[in-house]
């Protein structure tokens, strides 16, 4: 997997007070596991706190902290998860970090719902 070099990590915009990392698609790689493709963000040169949040293109993405998984030898419990959260309309995407993968979820419903909330309330003023 490609790293952020430690340049890179440098210029990552965090937000210390909300413990939120802003960051582009950019910045991802892909990881092909048991047959399933999902987003990975390397912050092993990371030296801040581990972000509770990610913001990606205005998505947030929350830190499921009781959820992470080995980098070598996850075997097929990731894959399987990252299907029934995705059966779930939530998108998944791992950071990796200390040779372990931390997990984040985006309720793309819960969005969706704030969305349509915003919509009406537009419509009727």
């Amino acid at each position: 997997m490609t790293n952020i070099t430690e340049s890179r990590v440098d210029t990552l915009d965090f937000n210390s007070e909300t413990k939120t990392l802003d960051i582009t698609f950019n910045d991802l790689n892909i990881l092909s596991t048991g047959g399933v493709d999902v987003l990975v963000l390397n912050l092993n040169e990371w030296d801040n706190d581990i972000p509770f949040y990610l913001d990606i293109d205005e998505r947030i993405f929350a830190l499921q902290p009781s959820n992470t998984y080995l980098v070598s030898g996850h075997g097929a419990q990731l894959p399987n998860w990252i299907t029934d959260e995705e059966s779930e309309d939530r998108l998944t995407i791992l950071v990796e970090r200390n040779e372990r993968y931390l997990v984040y979820s985006h309720d793309t419903l819960a969005t969706d719902d704030d969305d349509s909330e915003e919509n009406i309330e537009e419509q009727s003023e």
